[in-house]
């Protein structure tokens, strides 16, 4: 093998963690939002996702210095610092907020299959989920999911990219867009909603596992910084090109879309068949690394938080794993799986998650105990502040629609 390839490969497989995390961030979830927004608002939300991937990027890079440094999962040192209970109420909750999205990864991935082949959705819905739990049984299961998340991120870029391409930009509007600011008091709750679904800690603190399964030490700082960077611009890139695409077709014109099989529907008549596929494939392969990676990053996450084996091949993960796929296949089963419902009780659970979790990253990157000369700098630690100012204003948000008396 000559360097130029050794070089190749050491860079494919450093990065792999990062494209873990945006191979499930990038689903259902976040591929509906973003058609709600580009449709709705054209470009002018544009520097939602961008303010959202540099907070991921952020959280995320915290959360591998943590991994990194100490050797251990986020759960791990907050039950030696805060104590179990506080370790196994975030795992709980972690899990309650992921099975929530994982219903939705269910759906998705019927929905795109039925879109593509035909059929019922719940038929390729429990078609899918039987071989994701078979997966997720095999021998080496993380080298395997490392391959499955680099071809699937491969096959999405292409897919969207190509979409967009077909479509086209306007670029005055598409730069302005980058400017931050909302055209209207709605558009305030949509972007929230957006950032929540590309912004999410339960995958950034899941990094410091990612960290341990590969067995890296404080030696490799520098080089996952820059990994961090690359794998999750990677998922920016994603939904903003998901964004742009519906604001190209949908915005300013008398079709609307609330799906990713409803703009798929748009773009045929619009812009052909090519584009029509090019964007099904794309959700289809986000649907299915999400449907599986989902439900690892849930069950590990609560096996760590109450102190059992967290590894990928530990016992407790694959059956965790398999609860929360089957438990989300029930749901479409019996419910059909509404994505905008779906998304709703996700950020009903994560009011409680998503606030712990980000306190916990921030703190212990902070902790000179825990990391010694490795904890973070004032600048890292403002930008840290800022995302979780984000988090509250997200679950501020979600408050609001339950107690419309609260101000704005």
């Amino acid at each position: 093998m000559s360097n130029t390839e050794r070089t190749l490969t050491n860079r494919l497989r450093a990065i792999g963690p990062a494209l873990v995390l945006a191979a499930v961030v990038v689903g259902p979830g976040s591929i509906t939002l973003s058609i709600l927004v580009g449709g709705s608002f054209g470009y002018e939300l544009l520097w939602v996702p961008v303010v959202a991937t540099i907070f991921m990027i952020t959280f995320t890079w915290l959360a591998a210095r943590i991994g990194l440094v100490t050797g251990q999962t986020l759960f791990s040192v907050t039950r030696a610092k805060y104590g179990d209970v506080i370790a196994l109420a975030g795992g709980g909750f972690s899990f309650l907020t992921i099975l929530a999205f994982q219903t939705g990864n269910n759906a998705g991935i019927g929905f795109a299959s039925a879109a593509l082949f035909g059929g019922d959705p719940r038929f390729w819905a429990a078609v899918f989920t039987a071989l994701a739990v078979g997966f997720v049984w095999l021998p080496a299961l993380y080298e395997k999911v490392e391959t499955l998340v680099k071809v699937v991120v491969g096959i999405m870029l292409v897919s969207f990219v190509g979409t967009l391409a077909i479509v086209g930009i306007d670029f005055q509007p598409a730069i302005a867009g980058l400017v931050p600011r909302f055209p209207t008091t709605s558009s305030v709750f949509l972007a929230l909603g957006l950032a929540a679904t590309n912004f999410s800690i339960a995958a950034a603190a899941y990094q410091t596992h990612l960290m341990k399964e590969n067995s890296w030490g404080p030696e490799r700082l520098v080089e996952e910084g820059v990994d961090t960077i690359l794998g999750i611009a990677i998922l920016g890139v994603i939904v903003m090109t998901i964004l742009l695409t519906s604001a190209g077709v949908l915005h300013g014109s008398d079709a609307s879309a609330t799906s990713a099989q409803g703009m798929a529907s748009v773009l045929r008549p619009a812009v052909g068949d090519g584009a029509f596929y090019l964007f099904l494939i794309g959700f289809f392969f986000a649907s299915l690394s999400s449907l599986v990676v989902n439900a690892l990053i849930g069950a590990t996450l609560l096996v760590d938080g109450y102190g059992g084996d967290a590894s990928m091949e530990g016992r407790p993960v694959k059956l965790w794993s398999v609860a929360a796929m089957v438990l989300g296949l029930v749901v479409v089963l019996i419910a059909g799986g509404s994505p905008i419902e779906l998304l709703r009780t996700a950020q009903a659970l994560a009011i409680i998650a998503f606030p712990l979790l980000g306190f916990l990253v921030i703190a212990i990157s902070r902790d000179h105990e825990f990391m010694g000369e490795y904890r973070n700098s004032p600048a890292v630690t403002a930008l840290a502040v800022l995302g979780y100012l984000a988090i509250l204003a997200i679950v501020y948000n979600y408050l609001r629609t339950l107690v419309p008396a609260l101000p704005p």
